[in-house]
C-alpha cells in the first residue's frame, strides 16, 4: 500500500488576472507554478473563501479535451511528461461585482499547499451593446455587410460590445477602435473581392514589400494610442483564403472532430499559372481546379494585373486580423479560419493576451496561427491550434534597421494543445532587435514539423535567447525535428529587401527541461538539428542546455557549430539511424555530457600540445609563400586536423585549414611581416585556444609597385533581370532597386604581381569599408541622399591605385516614421451664441512626411465632412487649417474636444511588369498616418 504524502506541497505563486481577461460575468486567472512543483498534480481555485473547482477538473477550454485525451489514447505506455494545467476561468458572476481569488497547490494525495498570494478582481458593469443587425447587416444572404458592421464599431460608446450575431455575415476590411469589444458569435467570412481591402500597408517602416490590410484591423503608427481592444465570443472568422483539398475531406482529428484541410499552395498555385498574354494577365479563373486560392487569388491576380510579378505579388495578401502599436490586446473563444495570409498578427503591441482561441488553417500556405513581432508582454494559453505554418511565432525586425530597436518578448506560453504545423513555438525568421525572455510551459505538441524551431540567417541580425522551454510533451513530430536552432533559413516567397545587420544572429542562453519526445517521423531525420554557419567568420549558437529530456523513437542529433551546450540527464532509447548511436557532431566545441545515453567521450576534452610545441616557418625566395609545419597535438580520439590563422584571421572558410602538420600559406607579399598562429581540433570541433604562434617576415624586395587597373573601370550598381515573362512587354529589363540606408556597387578586378588584398570603397569622399571582392554593400547610408562613390585598389603590401571613376548612386526616398506629433494644447474659445466653440492648436510635425490635416473629434466621435468616411489609413478629413469652430451644442452640457493629425508619406513599390516603362519598375505609393494622440480639452457650456 503506497504511503500517504502528508507533506503540503509549495503554493502557487504571481496569482494574476491578464490584461483585459474579464467582461460583466467572467474573470480568467493565471498562476506560475512554485519553484519546486514535481509533487503537484493540481491547484484549487478559492473565491471569497469558497472553493469552486480544480483547474485540471474544471479547465473548459478548447485545449483541455484533446489534452485529456493525449493521455488518455495516445500516450498509453505514460511515456510524456504530465503537465500541469494553471489557469481557470471564473463564470457566472455577478457584473461590476468584486471578488476575491486565491489558489492551492494539491499532491497526489489531495494535501494542499498555504494559499497563493491572494488577487481581488472586479467584473465590468453590463456594457451597452451594438448589434450589427440593427446597422443594417443581414444574414445567410450574399450581400456585403461592411458598412454596416464599421457603422456599429463607429457607434460604439467606450466599453461597449459590438456583436455579430448568429448567421454568416460578408465582409471587407474593418477598423477597430479603443475601449470596445468585438463579439463573434456567429460566422464572420472576408469578401473575396480584392478591392475591398486596402494596399500599402507595410509590415515595418523600411519594409519594401507592399500588403493588403486584413479582414480585422486596428491600426496605428501612434503606438500606446489605440488601448484596451477585445475580440471574443463562440463564433468563426473565417477569411476566405484557400479552397479547402476534397481529396482529404472530411479530416478526422484525434478526438473525432472535423477539420478543414487547405490546400497547401504558393505563389504560382494560387492563382493557377495565370500568365501575360499580349501584353495583359490571362484570365483568373476562380472555379479552376488549378487555381487554389480564393481572396488570396483574387488578390495576387489584381497585383499583378497592376503590374507586379508573381512573387511580389504573392506578399499582397491580407491576413485575418492584424493589429498595430495597441496597447492592451484580449483575444478569446472564437475560431479563426482559412486566412489568405496570416492568422492573427499583433505588431509593436504590448499586454496581449491569446486565451481558449481555436486556430484550424492547416495546410493554407503561410497561415500562422498567432504571430508577435515587435511587441511585448504577451500570453498564450488554453488554445487549439492546427496551422498551415507555423502555430505561435514571433518577430523582430530585419537587419540593421532592427539592431537598436526593442526586443519582442516577455513571453508566456502554456496549457496549449498544438497540433500539425511547420513549429510549435517558433522565434525567427525576423530576428533583428531579439527575441528573447520567454516561458514555453505545459504544452502538448502534437504532429507539428518542430517543436522549438529557431530560424535566422546571418544578415538578419540579433537573434533569440534567455528562452525556458520546460514541461512539454511533444508527440509525433514529422518536419525538421523537434528542436531547430538553424542560421540557414530562406523562405522562398519571401520579398523583402533590407540592410544586413553588423552583428550577425544566433540563438543562446536556452533551457530546454523535463521535456518528452516520442515518435519522430518525416524526412528530416535530426532530434535536435544545430546548424551554424561559417559565411561570414563561425556563426554558433551557444549556451543551450538540454536537462532531463527523454528522446524514444527518434532520429540521432546533429550538431555543427555549437558551442558549450550542456546534455544532463538526456535519455535515448530506439533511435532510428546512425546505427543507433543518438549524435552526429561537427565543428562543435564546449559540449558537456551528464548521465546522457552514448555521451561521446571525446566531447568535452580538446586536443593538448607537446610541451614547447613550435611552429617553424619557411619562406619561399620570391616572398610570396611561407610553409609552416609544426609538432603534432594529441587527442583522446584523436586530432582531426589544424586550423592555421594569419594576423589573427582564419584561413579558408571551412573549420579545419588542413588535417597535415604542415602547411603552404600563399598570396603573401614579399618582405612584409606577418603573425600566424596554429589550433589544433578534435572529431567534434574541439579546438585548442594556445597552439603555437610565430612572427616571420617573408623574403624577397618589397613590393612598391601598384596594382593595375583592368581596362574598364566602370563603377556599376549591380541590376536585377526582369525576364521577358515577367514584363507586359514580354522584353527582359535590367532594373536596380535603391536600399534606404544601403547600396551595392559592383566593378571589374584590379591586378598585382604579388596580389590584390582588396578594395577601399569612399562615399563622398569618407571610407565606407574594405572590400576583399570586387562589390560591395555600402551601409548606414541616409535615405533621400545622393552619394559619389569611390574605388581604391589595394595590394598585399598595402600599395594603393584608385579607380579612375566614380558612380553617383541616390539611396530610395526616406520613409515615414511614426506618426505627427502635437506641442502644446489645445485652446478653446466659447463664442457669443453659446452653442458653438473655435478650436485651435499648434501645427503638427511629422519625420519624414507631410502634415496635410486635422480631424476634430467631439465626445469620442469625430466630425465628418458630408459623403465622407474616415479610416486609420486614409486622407479624410476635418479640416487642413489649425483652427476650427465646432457649431449646434447645447448650452449646459459638458464636452470634450480632441484633435489628431495626418502625415502623409510616400514609398516606392515594385511593379516589375511595368519595368520596361516606369524607370526600375518602382511606383510611388501615399500612405496616411494618423496621430492617436492629440491635443484635447473637456469644457463645460454655460
Amino acid at each position: 500500500m503506497a504511503k500517504t504524502q502528508t507533506t503540503a506541497p509549495e503554493a502557487p505563486v504571481n496569482l494574476q488576472i491578464p490584461t483585459l481577461a474579464f467582461d460583466e460575468d467572467s474573470i480568467t486567472l493565471v498562476w506560475e507554478k512554485p519553484e519546486n512543483y514535481k509533487d503537484i498534480v493540481d491547484f484549487n481555485v478559492y473565491m471569497d473563501g469558497k472553493k469552486i473547482g480544480s483547474a485540471l477538473k474544471d479547465n473548459g477550454g478548447p485545449a483541455k479535451e484533446y489534452i485529456d485525451n493525449f493521455y488518455k489514447n495516445i500516450d498509453k505506455e505514460d511515456f510524456h511528461v504530465d503537465i500541469l494545467i494553471h489557469n481557470f476561468t471564473v463564470e457566472n458572476l455577478k457584473s461590476n461585482t468584486s471578488y476575491e481569488f486565491y489558489v492551492t497547490s494539491v499532491n497526489k494525495d489531495g494535501v494542499e499547499s498555504a494559499p497563493s498570494n491572494k488577487i481581488a478582481g472586479k467584473t465590468t458593469p453590463v456594457p451597452e451593446v451594438f448589434d450589427i443587425v440593427e446597422f443594417g447587416a443581414t444574414p445567410d444572404d450574399d450581400s456585403k455587410d461592411t458598412e454596416a458592421i464599421q457603422a456599429a464599431i463607429n457607434a460604439a460608446t467606450k466599453g461597449a460590445k459590438v456583436v455579430i450575431p448568429e448567421g454568416k455575415f460578408i465582409s471587407g476590411e474593418l477598423w477597430l477602435k479603443s475601449d470596445m469589444t468585438l463579439q463573434v458569435d456567429g460566422y464572420l467570412i472576408g469578401s473575396d473581392d480584392a478591392t475591398d481591402y486596402s494596399r500599402n500597408f507595410w509590415v515595418y517602416d523600411y519594409s519594401t514589400d507592399e500588403r493588403s490590410y486584413s479582414l480585422i484591423n486596428a491600426h496605428t503608427y501612434d503606438y500606446g494610442s489605440l488601448k484596451n481592444i477585445r475580440i471574443t465570443g463562440k463564433g468563426t472568422i473565417d477569411g476566405n483564403g484557400w479552397k479547402e483539398d476534397p481529396s482529404k475531406h472530411p479530416t478526422i482529428d484525434e478526438i473525432g472532430n472535423e477539420l478543414p484541410f487547405y490546400f497547401a499552395g504558393n505563389n504560382s498555385k494560387v492563382t493557377g499559372n495565370v500568365r501575360v498574354e499580349n501584353g495583359e494577365m490571362s484570365p483568373l479563373n476562380l472555379s479552376s481546379p488549378n487555381t487554389l486560392g480564393i481572396l488570396g487569388a483574387a488578390q495576387s491576380y489584381a497585383s499583378q494585373e497592376m503590374g507586379m510579378n508573381v512573387k511580389s505579388a504573392y506578399s499582397t495578401r491580407s491576413s485575418l486580423i492584424t493589429v498595430r502599436g495597441v496597447d492592451g490586446m484580449y483575444y478569446e473563444g472564437f475560431t479563426q479560419l482559412n486566412p489568405a495570409f496570416h492568422g492573427i498578427v499583433n505588431l509593436h503591441s504590448k499586454n496581449i493576451v491569446v486565451n481558449g482561441t481555436i486556430s484550424k488553417t492547416y495546410d493554407a500556405n503561410n497561415a500562422d496561427g498567432y504571430e508577435f513581432g515587435d511587441s511585448q508582454h504577451i500570453m498564450v494559453f488554453n488554445n487549439f491550434v492546427d496551422t498551415g505554418d507555423d502555430a505561435i511565432n514571433f518577430a523582430a525586425g530585419m537587419g540593421q534597421a532592427a539592431a537598436d530597436k526593442e526586443p519582442t518578448g516577455d513571453a508566456w506560453i502554456f496549457n496549449n494543445y498544438i497540433r500539425e504545423g511547420h513549429g510549435g513555438v517558433v522565434t525567427g525568421s525576423h530576428t533583428g532587435s531579439w527575441i528573447q525572455d520567454f516561458v514555453v510551459e505545459d504544452n502538448i505538441m502534437y504532429k507539428t514539423d518542430v517543436g522549438l524551431r529557431s530560424k535566422t540567417n546571418t544578415p538578419m541580425g540579433g537573434g533569440a535567447r534567455n528562452i525556458l522551454f520546460r514541461d512539454n510533451a511533444l508527440e509525433g513530430i514529422d518536419g525538421d525535428g523537434p528542436f531547430v536552432f538553424t542560421s540557414s533559413y530562406e523562405d522562398a516567397n519571401a520579398a523583402i529587401l533590407y540592410e544586413p545587420a553588423q552583428k550577425i544572429s544566433q540563438f543562446r542562453d536556452m533551457q530546454i527541461e523535463n521535456t518528452t519526445v516520442r515518435n519522430q517521423g518525416g524526412s528530416k531525420k535530426q532530434a535536435i538539428l544545430v546548424q551554424g554557419n561559417n559565411d561570414v567568420g563561425e556563426v554558433y549558437h551557444e549556451n543551450i542546455t538540454f536537462k532531463d529530456v527523454k528522446f524514444d523513437n527518434v532520429y540521432s542529433v546533429k550538431m555543427d557549430y555549437a558551442k558549450d551546450f550542456k546534455f544532463i540527464n538526456v535519455d535515448f532509447t530506439n533511435v532510428k539511424d546512425n546505427n543507433g548511436n543518438p549524435w552526429r557532431i561537427t565543428n562543435s566545441t564546449g559540449l558537456d555530457f551528464q548521465n546522457t545515453t552514448a555521451a561521446p567521450e571525446d566531447a568535452l576534452q580538446k586536443p593538448k600540445w607537446p610541451k614547447g610545441a613550435a611552429l617553424q616557418t619557411v619562406s619561399s625566395e620570391d616572398g610570396k609563400s611561407v610553409t609552416l609545419t609544426w609538432d603534432a597535438a594529441t587527442d583522446n580520439a584523436g586530432v582531426a586536423g589544424y586550423t592555421v590563422f594569419k594576423d589573427g584571421e582564419k584561413i579558408g572558410s571551412d573549420y579545419m585549414t588542413t588535417s597535415e602538420t604542415s602547411f603552404t600559406v600563399s598570396g603573401l607579399s614579399p618582405a612584409e611581416k606577418y603573425t600566424f598562429k596554429v589550433e589544433a581540433t578534435d572529431a567534434y570541433g574541439n579546438r585548442t585556444s594556445d597552439g603555437p604562434i610565430t612572427k616571420v617576415r617573408t623574403s624577397g624586395a618589397a613590393d612598391v609597385t601598384a596594382p593595375m587597373l583592368p581596362g574598364n573601370t566602370e563603377i556599376k550598381e549591380p541590376t536585377t533581370t526582369i525576364p521577358a515573362s515577367d514584363t507586359f512587354s514580354g522584353k527582359a529589363v535590367e532594373v536596380v532597386y535603391p536600399g534606404f540606408t544601403w547600396a551595392s556597387v559592383t566593378w571589374e578586378a584590379a591586378s598585382d604581381e604579388t596580389g590584390i588584398a582588396g578594395y577601399n570603397v569612399y562615399a563622398n569622399g569618407k571610407l565606407s569599408g574594405f572590400a576583399k571582392t570586387n562589390n560591395y554593400t555600402l551601409s548606414n547610408l541616409k535615405p533621400g541622399t545622393k552619394y559619389d562613390v569611390t574605388v581604391e585598389a589595394v595590394d598585399l603590401a598595402g600599395n594603393k591605385t584608385p579607380y579612375n571613376a566614380s558612380l553617383e548612386i541616390a539611396t530610395a526616398a526616406p520613409y515615414a516614421i511614426g506618426a505627427p506629433t502635437f506641442n502644446g494644447a489645445l485652446r478653446t474659445k466659447v463664442e457669443k451664441d453659446k452653442t458653438s466653440v473655435t478650436l485651435s492648436w499648434n501645427k503638427a510635425k511629422a519625420n519624414n512626411q507631410e502634415v496635410i490635416g486635422y480631424r476634430v473629434y467631439v465626445n469620442g466621435q469625430p466630425i465628418m465632412p458630408e459623403g465622407a468616411e474616415f479610416t486609420p489609413i486614409n486622407a479624410s478629413l476635418t479640416t487642413a487649417n489649425t483652427t476650427y469652430t465646432v457649431e449646434g451644442l447645447e448650452s449646459g452640457k459638458e464636452y470634450t474636444f480632441k484633435v489628431e493629425a495626418v502625415g502623409k508619406g510616400i514609398k516606392y513599390s515594385k511593379r516589375e511588369r511595368l519595368s520596361d516603362c516606369i524607370p526600375n519598375g518602382l511606383v510611388k505609393v501615399e500612405g496616411y498616418r494618423w496621430s492617436g494622440f492629440g491635443p484635447s480639452k473637456t469644457l463645460k457650456l454655460k
